[in-house]
């Protein structure tokens, strides 16, 4: 068929069609070596990416040793958990799980889970060698899933931090958020965020899918990137309002997934974009991006105007001044913080490799953790530890990008969860960086920077939004707990802020996480504000 005559029958129908399925339900969490009892805290947890509920009737869980059958039906995007016991799981999260009484015995010195439809193998993770090539490792705490798109390797998991965190992660159904009926003219969307791609997208022939992303003003050289996979989609574009098939501000129209929409001076507000399926189309990547106007070397034009309703405020009425400005920014997902900073923390001298904050080294921005098991390989270090206050990821603090910072796999394992305080002994990698038993020194040239980045933390969540981050409270002591949403050691930071001061590397990053998160780390603006707000306290 002429591709413009079924565009025009396409135009024509009037109604939405929900894309194909990303992909088979999949394991998403397993905890086999219980903090407290095997017998009563292990759980399973499953994920179904597709855009339609699917009843488990036919599907199963199975190990080395049995079987046990689900049941029930799992909604488009939803997550099922599989508990040993009730009573088990709600001493671990304090909720219970959709299914109980698994009846499996997962070994902790080896063994696997299989998801099974019938006879055939749907997914499967394995651990310590019960499978040849599956050595992940994880005592009192889950194996986690972190990617959607399934390698049928151990290269899709992480070690998480906790017991687990049921009905919630980064995984997603790529459905763009689109499920419409006939006559619908409101779709629903899904959120672009600058410069971070949205990837596996697929769907069916004659599909329409929408997404949405906000430009600020001043922004430069916008661009909708559409591009890898298989088959066929076309690519719509419109400023204010959803396309059609024949209304449109850009339509690249060309054969296959490569298409781009360029906008060179862009109006502040929401572009809207349609991916429609000419042919089936699956692993498809759409991307927006653009560049803001920063009118100098510091990377932004208007601090004044930025902080207009701190400015002439002191201590506290900075403080609250402050966080009502910062708090109103995007949230990403913690799988789209991999491309966030490959951004934010480019070197400068190579653009394809980013900076590691402890070590100083410069790194292939895909030798990182998600790609490779090597303790050398980087990954997303939460400089404010996410055990201090919000462990999950559908927390804003989990992937807030202005304490996120590329480390050192075995590095990172050193630093852990401590505060920041001077004194222990060098680590052997990177031996400017000390550490003992309660607390870690970072290298001379970032203590700066780390304290600026906790003072932010410190000032952006302060509780009472819909952040469900906690008030994160930085205090002049080392050594705070586990679950204690507390870090410190103030008056130590407020001094590595006053020796290390504000350089073009900090206010880059600064600018680059502007244009991806929306919102700016006061106290690389405005360095004296973190005297005017801590100095009081370190008296």
């Amino acid at each position: 068929m002429n591709k413009n005559l079924w565009m025009i029958l396409l135009g024509a129908m009037g109604q939405m069609i929900c894309p194909s399925s990303h992909g088979e339900l999949l394991i998403s969490e397993v905890l086999y070596d219980a903090p407290d009892n095997d017998a009563s805290q292990e759980w399973v947890e499953i994920f179904n990416p597709s855009c339609q509920s699917v009843s488990l009737a036919d599907y199963s869980l199975q190990d080395n040793g049995g079987a046990y059958p689900l049941s029930g039906v799992i909604g488009a995007g939803s997550y099922v958990s599989v508990a040993k016991n009730t009573a088990g799981f709600q001493g671990l999260f304090g909720a219970n799980p959709t299914l109980s009484g698994m009846s499996l015995s997962l070994g902790n010195s080896g063994d696997f889970v299989k998801l099974m439809k019938g006879t055939q193998e749907v997914d499967m993770v394995a651990w310590e060698g019960a499978v040849s090539q599956w050595y992940l490792n994880a005592q009192n705490v889950s194996l986690m899933r972190f990617a959607s798109d399934d390698t049928d390797t151990q290269q899709d998991w992480i070690v998480a931090a906790t017991a687990g965190a049921p009905g919630v992660g980064d995984l997603d159904a790529g459905c763009g958020g689109s499920d419409q009926g006939p006559g619908d003219d409101s779709p629903t969307t899904g959120a672009l965020v600058n410069g971070v791609a949205k990837t596996g997208l697929a769907g069916a022939a004659g599909s329409q899918t929408f997404y949405v992303g906000e430009v600020p003003a001043g922004a430069v050289s916008l661009k909708f990137e559409q591009y890898d996979g298989k088959g066929d989609a076309d690519l719509f574009v419109r400023f204010g309002a959803a396309p059609t098939s024949s209304v449109y501000d850009c339509r690249p129209y060309a054969g296959g997934n490569n298409e781009t929409c360029e906008f060179k001076g862009p109006a502040a507000g929401d572009y809207h974009v349609m991916v429609s399926g000419y042919s089936d189309y699956s692993g498809l990547s759409l991307r927006m991006s653009y560049s803001v106007d920063s009118g100098g070397d510091d990377g932004y034009d208007d601090v004044d105007g930025y902080y207009s309703s701190a400015m002439g405020k002191t201590g506290a009425a900075l403080k609250s001044a402050l966080n009502g400005i910062l708090r109103d920014h995007a949230a990403m997902s913690y799988s789209q913080v991999w491309d966030a900073l490959k951004y934010t923390d480019e070197d400068p001298d190579d653009s394809g490799n980013v900076m590691l904050l402890y070590s100083g080294r410069s790194i292939d921005k895909d030798d990182n953790a998600g790609q490779s098991n090597s303790g050398d390989a980087w990954n997303r270090e939460h400089v404010w530890p996410k055990s201090h206050g919000f462990s999950s990821s559908s927390q804003h603090a989990h992937t807030d990008i202005h304490h996120l910072r590329p480390a050192d796999v075995s590095i990172n394992g050193d630093r852990g969860n401590k505060d920041f305080d001077l004194g222990g002994s060098p680590i052997s990698e990177a031996p400017e960086n000390k550490t003992d038993a309660d607390s870690f020194e970072p290298r001379n040239a970032v203590k700066g920077d780390v304290a600026r980045m906790i003072f932010y933390m410190d000032v952006r969540y302060e509780g009472g939004d819909d952040s469900g981050t906690p008030n994160l409270q930085l205090v002049n002591y080392s050594g705070t707990g586990t679950n204690d949403p507390k870090l410190g050691k103030l008056c130590q930071l407020l001094q590595w802020h006053n020796q290390d001061p504000v350089d073009a590397w900090e206010k880059r990053r600064n600018q680059r996480i502007y244009e991806r998160q929306g919102n700016r780390n006061p106290f690389i603006d405005n360095p004296g504000w973190a005297q005017e707000i801590y100095a009081a306290s370190c008296q």
